[in-house]
């Protein structure tokens, strides 16, 4: 039998000392590693599979680290980290303490740039070329791009300004018509036309190819050539996502974006799959109710059909389902057009994403006070995708904004009245929910109700409270539980953070002692509103504040990491008899 490379292989300097003739099968071992993997830990297989040869002829032809690879956002670099020390840890991957689900400089010299959010990788690589320059630093800067990211304005603002600088930026187009499902717009039809080299030419780079993303003697060539320019240089490599692993191939939606956990039975492929319904499905299916009975309601999301369970919803409304790209700034404008000519769009976006439009959610939503409905997916913590991808920020962000109400709702059975107290306003709402199944047990005071949702309510309410938790979204059922025993616990959720229900939240703070607690930051959160009430009314109160902490929340799974930050029923009492045993030593 022969013996494998890949063990052998500890940094790229031993791929630059294999025989070139050797390299195929080294890609061989490197797919059968990543699909090895991704069946024990799940993760981002597909691009990983598709830009496997491409991965080791940017090792054999740079010389990292000292030529820096910036990859855009990471799904495609599990060769990479292979190659780069990190093969014996690769069984953590997205685990906490484990291997970083995208990447991170300080796990290892050889990532450039941390990055797990689309179209950053050109204006970041072109700094680090400046900056070098500047210090007189030595090395080239490639920038390794998806197709995928060019539906998203900041890689064309990167290209227009690198095109403007004449410096040697090498921009390897990563080219398999997929983002996360197939591309849309015009750009990733043109990349399949003659008048690709017009259009990369006319922004001032040199254009190589197209190449052959899977023949590593064409890659080595073209990408020899591109290291020896002396201006941009554009390197356009058409490649297979999911390529040698068949059922990833034959996946046409997603080419194995994110497969796994799963396993061979008997020749066939066999996933892990959750028997449960998701916030995500619940919210597309009250859209689906809803746009059955208005014509006016039409979503818009940012290359997220799946992660937000629109795919079914797009095949029944095919002209009132947009997929706009990875376009995040584009969506909250194409919304702010839309809901001007008098339809009522939700946006459905992820929590994390959000982020990156916020100028376009104030400027051009809430300024002129449009009926924009966001649908805020991954509100909270997300488990094996990290720091980049929890929903930590969103309602600190948002609170402020004149005009925006902001809602999270307990349970599915909330999103109907929610969703169309939403669709009712005259001006801009938002709705943030949580990743994950709904909770099943549910106390009566959280049945099925239609109506409209004016204000906070009581989960449980005390006769004679001595302590009350405040809550928003699903902490209240942690809270629920948490009181179950005392008489004289009170849970308020609050529901609306804003405008907050104020007369609500005095009542719940006439006790003396409040228990605040929400699945995002509490700096400006749920917690500061409280507050903010409670010193503008001059009341006195002991007040605890549970949140996520006041730094990046790592990879690791998210039910583990609430009870490590006590944000489970168990933390809940813990803070709550703290809070108690305080007051009587005072």
């Amino acid at each position: 039998m022969t013996e494998r490379l890949l063990p052998r292989i500890q940094s790229p300097q031993d791929v630059r000392a294999l025989p070139e003739s050797e390299l195929p099968r080294l890609c061989e071992e490197l797919r059968e590693d990543i699909v090895s993997v991704c069946g024990r830990v799940g993760g981002h297989l597909g691009a990983s599979l598709g830009a496997v040869e491409l991965i080791v002829a940017l090792h054999r032809v740079f010389h990292t680290p000292e030529d820096a690879l910036v990859f855009d956002v990471g799904h495609q670099t599990y060769a990479h980290k292979l190659l780069t020390g990190r093969r014996e840890r690769m069984d953590s991957l997205r685990q906490a303490g484990g291997i970083a689900p995208f990447l991170d400089p300080r796990e290892s010299p050889y990532d450039a740039l941390a990055a797990g959010h689309a179209s950053t990788a050109v204006s970041a690589g072109l700094g680090m070329l400046q900056g070098r320059r500047l210090r007189g630093l030595p090395g080239h800067v490639v920038a390794v791009v998806g197709d995928g990211s060019l539906t998203g304005g900041l890689t064309f603002e990167g290209l227009n300004n690198t095109g403007g600088t004449h410096l040697p930026l090498v921009v390897l187009l990563n080219d398999n018509q997929m983002s996360i499902s197939a591309n849309v717009g015009a750009i990733p039809a043109l990349l399949r036309t003659p008048e690709t080299r017009g259009f990369f030419e006319g922004l001032g780079f040199a254009y190589l190819g197209p190449v052959d993303g899977h023949d590593l003697g064409a890659l080595l060539r073209v990408l020899g050539e591109a290291r020896a320019s002396s201006r941009p240089v554009v390197v356009h490599a058409l490649t297979q996502k999911g390529r040698g692993f068949p059922p990833a191939e034959e996946d046409l939606r997603t080419r194995g974006h994110a497969m796994g956990p799963y396993e061979w039975r008997d020749g066939k492929l066999v996933r892990s799959r959750g028997g449960h319904r998701t916030f995500s499905e619940a919210f597309a299916s009250e859209l689906d109710t809803l746009m059955a009975r208005d014509a006016r309601v039409v979503v818009v999301t940012p290359a997220m059909l799946e992660g937000s369970a629109l795919v079914a919803l797009q095949r029944r409304y095919p002209e009132r389902v947009f997929d706009v790209g990875i376009a995040e700034q584009h969506a909250v404008t194409f919304c702010a057009g839309l809901a001007a000519t008098g339809l009522r769009p939700v946006c459905a976006i992820y929590s994390t994403f959000l982020q990156r439009a916020y100028d376009q959610i104030i400027h051009d939503v809430c300024l002129p006070g449009l009926p924009v409905l966001f649908a805020v997916d991954r509100a909270g913590l997300v488990g094996a995708d990290g720091a980049t991808h929890q929903g930590a920020y969103d309602v600190a962000s948002l609170r402020p904004v004149p005009g925006l109400t902001l809602l999270a709702p307990v349970t599915g059975e909330d999103l109907p009245g929610m969703i169309a107290t939403a669709l009712a306003l005259d001006g801009p709402s938002l709705i943030r929910f949580p990743r994950g199944t709904l909770p099943e047990s549910l106390p009566e005071s959280l049945g099925a109700s239609q109506e409209r949702v004016t204000g906070a309510r009581w989960v449980k309410r005390a006769p004679r409270a001595r302590l009350t938790f405040i809550t928003l979204g699903p902490f209240a059922l942690s809270a629920w539980e948490a009181a179950a025993e005392e008489p004289d616990w009170s849970v308020l959720d609050a529901r609306v953070v804003s405008p907050l229900d104020e007369a609500a939240v005095l009542e719940a703070a006439a006790c003396g002692l409040l228990v605040v607690a929400e699945e995002g930051t509490t700096r400006g959160g749920l917690g500061g509103a409280v507050l903010e009430l409670l010193a503008a009314r001059r009341v006195s109160a002991r007040v605890t504040l549970l949140g996520l902490p006041d730094t990046f929340v790592p990879h690791g799974d998210a039910r583990v990491q609430r009870a490590e930050l006590g944000l489970d029923a168990a933390g809940f009492r813990r803070a709550a008899l703290a809070l108690l045993a305080e007051e009587r030593a005072s």
